[in-house]
Formats: structure tokens, C-alpha cells, sequence
């Protein structure tokens, strides 16, 4: 529960399927979360114009609007919250499109309250952390510039690049550790572990869309290199600020 006189995160829960919505803003609710429920990705869209909401917790397969485009859509406005899909599409294939597309995680149904909670938490505090951080304010790497607060990318030309807060996190933790091999265990426990990545191969997904908001090459990378047998190197200099 919230500790008492803190403001309660707002959490917009989409599900096409009332029995599934009800379900989850119960289990927030009793979690003492203000909760908002919609079921149609058009909703969503609609509401974020007229309210703030820390948290979207959103199935993938919705009527209307598919929920993927819809978190498409989402992850290219940085002002964005961060978004969790609990969906009935359970295969890998999904779960990796979802967390591309920049979710911050993928909870398969039947979901355990137990388990939705804790990846709930995980999610508001990286969000809150990414928000808040000013210690270091930046990393400098080349002509880029990454702001952890903002969650943003800056590049050579000046253009501003959002990012996911995964996407944020894992940043953080190459330009912690630049040139050095850092293996999917090591970047787990960089990244608060399983709260950030719910398992091992979505680290190389977001990798390769780091890659890409680079603009590295994904054939030939020359930033976030494979480290073949260990993981992945950053093999440019940072400086803090």
C-alpha cells in the first residue's frame, strides 16, 4: 500500500475484455492505486489528451485501435508514461514486438496478482527514478548527449530522441561501464534485474533499439558492440556531467 499522505499513482488499465479490466483495477485498487478503466485503444488516446496518468497497463489484442500501434504511437510522444501490456498474446514472438515498440514490460495472461503488483512497483519506481535522477545530469559520448532526468537522447544535429525508460536504463548502465564487457547477467543486475527486463533475450531487443535511435549499424554496429560469448561493450569514452 501507499504510505499514508502520499499522492496515489494513477494507473490507466485498457482491456476489450470487462472481466479482465475489472479484475486488474480491483487488484490495484486494493493496492490503493487511483485507477482509471477503458476498452478501446482509441479511449486511451482520447483521455491522455485531458489527464496525467503515471502508468498504462494495456492489452495487446484490442478492439479498434490494436494495442501495439496504439503503444507505437504512445512511445513517440517523450511526455508519455510508461506502458505495461497484460495481454492474452503469449508467445515470444509478441512479447518481443510489445517491448520493441517500447513497453516497459509484458505480463501474460492469467496473470499472478502477486507478480503484476511487484512489476507494477518496478515500473513506477524506474519511471520515478528516470524523472527525478540529477546525479550525474548528463553523459556526453562522441557528438551524443544522454540526459537520464529526461529520459532523452540528443543527437549530433541537435534532434531530441525520447526513450522508453528500459530503453533509459540499460543506456545507463553502458555509460556507467564504458568499454567494458558486460555480460545479460551483469546488465540484469545493472538494470534492477528481472523488474526491468522479465527475461534475458528482451535485453537484446532493447538493444538493438538502441542501436537503431543511434543509428548504428545493426550489421556492423560501432557503439554498442557484441562482445561475442560475454554480451555487449560500449566502446565509446563518457564523459559525466
Amino acid at each position: 500500500m501507499e504510505s499514508a499522505g502520499a499522492p496515489k499513482a494513477r494507473v490507466l488499465v485498457v482491456d476489450g475484455d470487462p472481466e479482465a479490466g475489472d479484475q486488474l483495477v480491483t487488484l490495484l485498487e486494493g493496492e490503493g492505486f487511483e485507477v482509471t478503466l477503458l476498452n478501446a485503444g482509441e479511449q486511451l488516446l482520447s483521455h491522455l489528451a485531458g489527464h496525467t496518468v503515471d502508468l498504462i497497463l494495456m492489452e495487446a489484442a484490442l478492439p479498434g485501435a490494436d494495442g501495439f500501434e496504439v503503444c507505437r504511437h504512445l512511445c513517440s510522444d517523450d511526455t508519455a508514461p510508461p506502458v505495461i501490456f497484460v495481454s492474452s498474446k503469449g508467445d515470444e514472438v509478441d512479447r518481443v514486438v510489445g517491448l520493441e515498440l517500447g513497453a516497459d514490460d509484458y505480463i501474460v495472461k492469467p496473470f499472478s496478482p502477486r507478480e503484476t503488483l511487484a512489476r507494477v512497483k518496478a515500473v513506477l519506481r524506474r519511471a520515478q527514478r528516470a524523472s527525478h535522477s540529477g546525479k550525474p545530469g548528463r553523459y556526453r559520448f562522441a557528438e551524443w548527449t544522454f540526459c537520464p532526468a529526461q529520459m532523452e537522447l540528443t543527437a549530433p544535429g541537435g534532434n531530441a530522441i525520447p526513450l522508453s525508460s528500459s530503453e533509459s536504463e540499460l543506456l545507463l548502465a553502458f555509460v556507467q561501464f564504458p568499454q567494458e564487457p558486460l555480460s545479460r547477467d551483469r546488465l540484469l543486475d545493472l538494470t534492477k534485474g528481472r523488474e526491468s527486463f522479465p527475461f534475458d533475450r528482451s535485453i537484446d531487443s532493447h538493444v538493438s533499439r538502441l542501436r537503431r535511435k543511434l543509428g548504428d549499424d545493426a550489421k556492423h554496429p560501432e557503439i554498442i558492440k557484441t562482445a561475442w560469448g560475454t554480451g555487449y561493450i560500449f566502446t565509446y569514452g563518457v564523459e559525466a556531467e
